[in-house]
């Protein structure tokens, strides 16, 4: 839901989309929702943080603000998070991570992503950017990463985009215990099998 959020939908069909995954969500998960709704405090912050001028005669409440800083939506983007990362990095290390290794996680809203607070010093160890095609559609618009592999493919590092909506950022270590990464990030370990 979160990546169809903004820029808002350029079509009919993507705003019919868009509606059903909002419409999934507040049936399903109503409290993540609830949790989304920012608060007049929130955004006057978020306006005074990011200099942003409010609209002469517009109630900060019709501002087309979310709040993405809650428990229940991050341990959403976390868990997805985990999965993706996870994912991407068998698919350039052809190893799954083992149970003692460990993921860190972060992720940056659009307002972050726009106003450049993904540390750019990240750059020289994300020198991999994959060509992603479907049906030789270029999907760089919805979704592109990336990413960058040790030598002893032990550890990889993930920069994710979803369109204009959010980025996370995701270090992957076969040792759990070397992962001390980025200040705000969230450590996961991969899931065990029972």
């Amino acid at each position: 839901m979160l990546s169809r959020l903004y820029p808002g939908p350029d079509t009919a069909d993507k705003a019919r989309e868009a509606n059903e995954r909002i419409r999934a969500v507040a049936y399903y998960y109503p409290e993540i929702l609830d949790e989304m709704k920012a608060r007049p405090e929130q955004v006057e912050s978020t306006l005074e943080k990011y200099k942003l001028q409010k609209p002469d005669g517009v109630a900060l409440s019709d501002l087309p603000f979310l709040s993405v800083s809650g428990p229940l939506i991050n341990n959403a983007v976390a868990n997805f998070g985990r999965k993706l990362f996870l994912a991407l990095h068998y698919k350039y290390t052809n190893r799954i991570l083992p149970k003692e290794g460990g993921i860190a996680i972060r992720w940056y809203s659009n307002l972050q992503v726009e106003h450049d607070e993904i540390p750019r010093e990240l750059t020289q160890f994300v020198t991999g950017f994959p060509n992603l095609e479907r049906s030789k559609t270029d999907l760089s618009d919805q979704f592109f990463y990336r990413f960058g592999i040790t030598d002893d493919l032990k550890a990889s590092l993930f920069l994710a985009f979803f369109g204009g909506s959010f980025a996370i950022l995701g270090y992957v270590n076969a040792k759990g215990v070397d992962v001390d990464f980025h200040e705000g990030a969230t450590i996961l370990q991969p899931y065990e099998h029972e």
